[in-house]
């Protein structure tokens, strides 16, 4: 019986507790069971041979970490401890990246997190990781030194470089399939307290001059700086005008920042506040107005380049870990936000429909890649067939299964 052995709570819809929310309403699915681990011997719950699905910090907006059976909830496994001494982060899976940079920066550490804070470090790893830190530090799943693990058949055993290393493999990138996270040690990184940050705001007039400085600005850019181009709606939603946004995040002093932002305050600012290899303005434009008619029926969305310092990612050999995206490749978040039931005919193919604009001028490699896995929603519950899988992991698709087996 789930509630006599499980030191955590087992809930069933009726129960105090029972919660199987997410961050996306259309992502979840009411379950017969909430299990809500508090030590790792909790994760391996099985009941009436129901489904399971696993959810970490609950921010994904697939349906694959919800389920009609049986639902781990991992947000109680939070967890953070740093040893200072050997820049090591221990960190359970439910923890929340707010809450580790909140934690590492007491002992002037940080680890490669996310841009996201309430996105939780499992899924987020496990997917690769991309982030902030990525110029100077690579993905998160390459600062990985070890993990818990908890295999579907209920063990629990350590992967590392020297332990079961197929699996470490398979789990730095290749996505949750593998077992569940139940501690994860990282290489943590000195961090300075502060860093600079901008947001410009430009008429969608200025597509070309701001889609040219970026560009001017990508020649160069130094490992801790990442600039994000947004089309997005103003302030109020119902009445704003469309802009566009150019947000930067420089790891360094205020001087240092500003030198290297000064370009984009100079183009002129307004007061109010998939993967690429080809940024151009044209493409931009067409993007820009396939995004209109999304922002019409989906008032929220927003279409986002972002531009990170990738020679950390690009200098691992593809077979080092299971992620398969270390070409230099611009990650594209072309999001449908704020969509009711009255949308039609389909966000996902209105989404599909941007993917393909956003890309067309880029090459076959940018127009073929699903983009940055943990933005891959659109596909990891429609893959029967393996094709999105195979597309994801290219090279290192066979091994992905030979250890799944």
């Amino acid at each position: 019986d789930l509630k006599t052995s499980c030191k955590g709570t087992v809930c069933e819809p009726g129960d105090e507790g029972y919660d199987y929310s997410k961050w996306a309403p259309n992502s979840t699915i009411s379950c017969k069971i909430v299990v809500t681990p508090e030590e790792t011997e909790d994760i391996f719950a099985r009941s009436d041979n129901l489904p399971i699905a696993v959810r970490g910090g609950g921010h994904s907006s697939s349906t694959a970490s919800a389920t009609e059976g049986l639902l781990i909830d991992l947000r109680k496994l939070n967890n953070i401890r740093v040893d200072e001494d050997t820049k090591v982060g221990y960190i359970q899976p439910g923890a929340l990246i707010c809450d580790i940079e909140a934690e590492t920066i007491k002992y002037g550490l940080g680890a490669c997190v996310g841009i996201c804070s309430q996105v939780s470090i499992g899924g987020y790893t496990v997917g690769g990781g991309i982030g902030y830190s990525t110029g100077a530090h690579g993905l998160a799943a390459d600062n990985l030194i070890s993990a818990t693990v908890v295999l579907a058949n209920g063990e629990i055993v350590e992967a590392s470089e020297t332990e079961n290393a197929d699996l470490f493999w398979g789990i730095r990138g290749g996505g949750s399939n593998f077992g569940v996270l139940a501690e994860l040690r990282v290489k943590l990184h000195s961090q300075r307290p502060d860093a600079y940050t901008v947001s410009y705001t430009y008429p969608p007039s200025r597509i070309n001059e701001v889609v040219e400085e970026v560009n001017r600005w990508r020649q160069v850019q130094k490992v801790h700086e990442t600039v994000f181009v947004v089309i997005t709606l103003g302030p109020d939603k119902q009445t704003a005008q469309p802009y566009v946004l150019v947000n930067g995040l420089s790891n360094s002093t205020q001087e240092e920042g500003e030198a290297a932002f000064k370009r984009f305050l100079d183009l002129g600012k307004l007061f109010c506040g998939a993967h690429i290899d080809v940024f151009d303005a044209a493409q931009v434009q067409k993007s820009f107005e396939a995004w209109q008619d999304i922002v019409k029926k989906a008032p929220n969305s927003i279409l986002m380049y972002e531009f990170y310092h990738y020679g950390k990612v690009a200098e691992r050999p593809l077979e080092s870990a299971a992620f398969a995206q270390r070409h230099e490749l611009i990650t594209v978040l072309c999001s449908c936000f704020g969509f009711g039931d009255d949308y039609g005919p389909s966000p996902r193919e209105d989404l599909l429909k941007l993917k393909n604009i956003v890309a067309e001028s880029s090459s076959e490699v940018a127009q073929e890649s699903l983009g940055y896995p943990n933005y891959g929603d659109l596909y990891c519950t429609l893959n029967e067939t393996d094709e999105y899988t195979k597309k994801i992991f290219g090279s290192n698709y066979p091994r992905l299964q030979e250890i799944k087996k």
